[in-house]
């Protein structure tokens, strides 16, 4: 199982590299295509859209912003340059189907403009025709393969495009004729060269993505590597374990529930152990008892006496009880113990519980003091309660001093306009420090690895206490100091 489960791992890091990789390759791939497909396959389309529009802007800007004949010259000249367009203005003036023109502006920005190259009246006028049928805006193109030929007379096919944008412009006693031209010249050679340069950067950049996959997996891969192997290790119980997860912020954060849970499992077996080697003890200890008595009784004469019988039957109590603690704990941590909730008097029930003290006192000289201020009425579940406070008074009078006093103590307090009892089982003990007292109610936990078999008890009474306390939603806690006993407290509210 051990392999099976080393050689997944090993295949799913596999995986993770392999995955990287893949993706840096897909983006770059996806990257390239698009760079392939705007510097290439559409820049031809761009260029010819580009230039349109920005004859349509110049158009645009000089019907916004020169409104007079007067200003259309120093609108255009700003225009020409900025655009690199070359640019005519004409005033149109009279009637009848030939209009005249009057040149107001030139601006020249190329060797060779059309516009202010070709002078002919007849296609001014058709021009100015085709404006006015088309809403004030036509767009003229010609081949410049029909306007130049070769050494031979050759027409050259592929000489590119030459576009003349017409505008008219209406004024209070005229019309202005406004001719921007430009050239769309063929991209077949720049188009080569990009395709030259893509291939290049392709290949540039396809090795960058694979080796910065390579590099990016191997850094991501090896504290996963690790923290498997440290978690194989703690698989095999040894607790003594550090997963570091590098500098990755999930990773770290992973390294650092995977050291949080090698620490609770390592207390957690400490924990199974102690619970194992005090559960031996006392079963051991009555069953030794029993074993050596009954053995007496079978093979010596006269040891058949009440005094050795009855220790026999204490000692198998003793046993049924530790059983039925440890059976009663189980159910409690799984959930299936139900209170039967009841209105009783508290303050008798602690008076009941004493009586069972009466021949501790005597034979063994014990004081247990009982202080109350009045009987108070409870709501909850007697007999649990019962048990609450005889196993308090069994820990304290198991733990007490030298002395052997124990004191139990009701105080009735109002807590935020509820009336709550406050029982308190104080002993002289020697104590539990402040690191111990949040861990004194799990089971069979050892103070200062010290165990001490109970006199009237299983070792697992204060387990059950904080089980029953909880289900009444009651508060409790204890307060103790080294060497000067402990106070095991609880609250429950008043019913009147």
């Amino acid at each position: 199982m051990t392999r099976k489960n080393k050689r997944y791992g090993d295949e799913h890091l596999f995986s993770l590299r392999g995955r990287m990789i893949a993706a840096f390759a897909v983006f770059t791939v996806l990257v390239l295509a698009i760079l392939w497909v705007f510097q290439t396959v559409l820049l031809d389309d761009i260029y010819r859209t580009l230039k349109l529009n920005d004859l349509q802007k110049c158009a645009d800007v000089i019907e916004r912003d020169a409104g007079t004949p007067e200003t259309v010259g120093t609108v255009a000249d700003g225009l020409a340059k900025k655009y690199t367009v070359c640019i005519s203005a004409y005033e149109i003036t009279g009637n009848g189907p030939y209009k005249n023109g009057r040149l107001l502006s030139e601006n020249h920005v190329n060797s060779f403009c059309f516009i202010h190259n070709v002078s002919s009246s007849d296609l001014l006028n058709q021009l100015y025709r085709n404006a006015s049928q088309n809403g004030g805006e036509y767009l003229h193109r010609m081949s410049l393969a029909s306007m130049f030929r070769g050494g031979h007379g050759e027409r050259k096919e592929d000489a590119g495009e030459n576009v003349i944008y017409v505008k008219l412009i209406p004024t209070e006693k005229s019309e202005l004729l406004i001719l921007l031209n430009t050239e769309l010249l063929p991209l077949d050679s720049t188009v080569g060269t990009l395709r030259v340069q893509l291939l290049i950067i392709s290949g540039i950049l396809f090795a960058a993505a694979v080796a910065m996959a390579l590099i990016f997996s191997a850094r991501l891969s090896k504290p996963i590597r690790e923290m498997s192997g440290e978690a194989s290790k703690l698989a095999l119980g040894n607790y003594n374990v550090n997963f570091d997860g590098g500098n990755c912020t999930e990773t770290v954060m992973l390294s650092s529930t995977l050291n949080r849970a090698a620490y609770e499992l390592s207390k957690l077996d400490k924990m199974q152990k102690d619970l194992i080697a005090n559960v031996s003890h006392d079963l051991r200890t009555p069953l030794t008892m029993i074993a050596g008595y009954t053995e007496a009784m079978r093979d010596l004469p006269g040891e058949a006496t009440p005094e050795n019988m009855q220790i026999v039957i204490d000692e198998t109590n003793r046993l049924t009880s530790l059983v039925n603690d440890m059976l009663e704990v189980s159910r409690y941590q799984g959930g299936t113990q139900v209170l039967h909730p009841t209105r009783f008097n508290f303050t008798e029930v602690i008076r009941t519980t004493l009586e069972r003290y009466g021949k501790l006192r005597e034979k063994d000289g014990y004081t247990i003091r009982f202080e109350a201020d009045r009987d108070v009425f409870v709501e909850a579940d007697e007999g649990r309660i019962l048990q609450v406070v005889y196993n308090l008074i069994n820990n304290a009078v198991n733990y007490t001093g030298e002395d052997k006093t124990v004191v139990i103590r009701q105080t009735v307090r109002n807590e935020g306009g509820t009336d709550k009892v406050l029982t308190e089982v104080i002993d002289t003990g020697i104590g539990i420090s402040d690191e111990d007292l949040p861990l004194v109610w799990e089971r069979y936990y050892k103070v200062n690895d010290f165990h001490k078999r109970a006199n009237m008890g299983t070792g697992l009474g204060l387990s059950i206490v904080k089980n029953i306390l909880l289900l009444h939603g009651a508060e409790f806690g204890v307060n103790s100091k080294v060497g000067h006993g402990s106070n095991f407290w609880f609250k429950l509210k008043i019913c009147e």
